[in-house]
């Protein structure tokens, strides 16, 4: 049964927030979250039981126990903590991205380029180019 969910302005801001997760969720923003908590909990999950039984016998069913454990833990708050992680790395890089020195890009069709051409074509039959996306280069 499908229930439309509705928002009133008296609503909570906790209420909003999860409001606002449950229209983010999607398979495409979840991804990189999966496969990097995935991966690195792998890797911990071995070296630690290495470091906690050594190499026994019942060593790789031990290892997935593990993994299987700390995957479900470490994937949501990878997810969570994604987007702070990132806004944090870009205010910590923001000063060495303002000096670095301007590089030559080589020939080629370039992000610039198609927004460019995009504005034109779009100015040559009376149209407004709406640009939302930012150049993931700069």
């Amino acid at each position: 049964m499908n229930q439309a969910i509705t928002t009133h302005a008296s609503a909570s801001p906790a209420s909003r927030a999860i409001q606002g997760l449950r229209r983010s969720r999607s398979v495409a923003s979840m991804l990189p979250s999966l496969l990097f908590s995935g991966a690195l909990t792998f890797i911990m999950a071995a070296v630690m039981q290495l470091g906690w039984e050594g190499p026994t016998a019942d060593f790789f069913s031990a290892w997935m126990t593990t993994w299987l454990t700390a995957w479900p833990i470490a994937f949501p708050v990878a997810y969570l903590i994604g987007p702070a992680t990132s806004r944090l790395a870009a205010r910590i890089t923001a000063p060495a991205r303002a000096h670095a020195p301007q590089v030559r890009r080589p020939v080629g069709l370039w992000f610039d380029d198609i927004a460019d051409a995009s504005s034109r074509a779009a100015a040559k039959n009376g149209l407004r180019a709406n640009h939302r996306l930012r150049n993931p280069f700069n």
